[in-house]
Formats: structure tokens, C-alpha cells, sequence
């Protein structure tokens, strides 16, 4: 009986001193996020986002070519302040990403309707162009963003977000009216 005691202690005692993985996990997770290194680490002039109506007037495919201005004569465009490429640099090298969790089903359609663009001297450095129709991301150099990240970001900004391009193209449509008139 003695001896079923100390082994049923010593059990017990080895049991309730296995650390703790799941701490060490988030601890360790929190530290690679703060540790990554900057997605913008290349020179450039200005950063712009824009949202267009139609991105089939501009995206071939290739963002390594001249910029065109009269190619973007569709668009809603910002020109991003320090303050929100910190915070784009802080998602896209994925230092905000929290729990996002991405289980949305991507589909090929893939029409770039936000985009933003890094200019250097008014070439294309750098580009993200995200379809939140069919939930896919392309850029120059890989990204640790999220959709979620990007909705959030393009909404902070005055550049809404809408899953369906009817509500998109009404919404857009009736900024350019409204800016035409002025």
C-alpha cells in the first residue's frame, strides 16, 4: 500500500509540473509579431490608395510599367500621411494582425477594385491590390496581412468596402457624380 502511495504521489507531482505549453505558444507568437521586420523597406516618393469602379481600365497584370494617370480617371483616390503608411507597414508586416482569421473561400475572378501604390520619381515600386469579391490579395512582395486588415484599412481611409459590385459601383458612381459637380 506503501509503495502504490509514493508512486501515486510522485505521478501526481509529475503531472502537475509539466509547463505550460499553450503560455510559452501566444508569449512566443506575440514576440515573432512585434519582431517581424517592415514590409516598407524600400525607398519611395508618395504612397496612394485608390478605389476604382472598374478595374478592368487599368489592371492588366502588370504594375511594373509607367504609372498612367488617365488610366485612373475612374478612381477615388487617397494620398496616405505618415500616420497611415505606419499603420499599413503595421499590417501588411502582419505587427496587427491579432486573431483575424481568413476563412473566406477564394474564387478567380480577381478584379482589383482597392489598390495602393508606392511611386518612386512616378514609377510603381511597389503594389497591393486586394478583390474582396473573391477574398485575394497580389502584391510585389509577399504580404502577412488579412481581408479583415484591408477592409478596416480602406474604411479608415473613406475608401468603403463592398462584397457585392453592385453596391460598389453605386457607391463610387455617386461620389464621381457628386465631385463632378463642384
Amino acid at each position: 500500500m506503501k509503495r502504490i502511495f509514493i508512486i501515486l504521489t510522485v505521478f501526481l507531482l509529475l503531472i502537475g509540473c509539466k509547463k505550460d505549453q499553450s503560455k510559452t505558444e501566444v508569449n512566443s507568437n506575440v514576440i515573432k509579431n512585434k519582431n517581424r521586420k517592415d514590409y516598407i523597406d524600400f525607398k519611395y516618393d508618395k504612397a496612394i490608395a485608390f478605389a476604382s469602379v472598374n478595374p478592368m481600365d487599368y489592371f492588366d497584370g502588370n504594375f511594373d510599367k509607367e504609372l498612367d494617370v488617365k488610366k485612373f480617371k475612374d478612381t477615388i483616390n487617397r494620398n496616405l500621411d505618415l500616420n497611415q503608411i505606419k499603420d499599413l507597414n503595421d499590417i501588411l508586416s502582419g505587427k496587427k494582425n491579432g486573431d483575424l482569421s481568413d476563412s473566406a473561400i477564394s474564387a478567380d475572378c480577381f478584379y482589383p477594385r482597392h489598390n495602393i501604390i508606392f511611386l518612386k520619381d512616378e514609377k510603381i515600386v511597389n503594389y497591393i491590390s486586394v478583390c474582396f469579391e473573391c477574398n485575394q490579395i497580389k502584391s510585389s512582395k509577399p504580404t502577412f496581412a488579412k481581408m479583415q486588415n484591408f477592409v478596416d484599412f480602406f474604411n479608415s481611409i473613406n475608401l468603403k468596402m463592398f462584397p457585392n459590385p453592385i453596391e460598389h459601383k453605386e457607391y463610387y458612381d455617386s461620389l464621381k457624380f457628386t465631385n463632378n459637380k463642384h
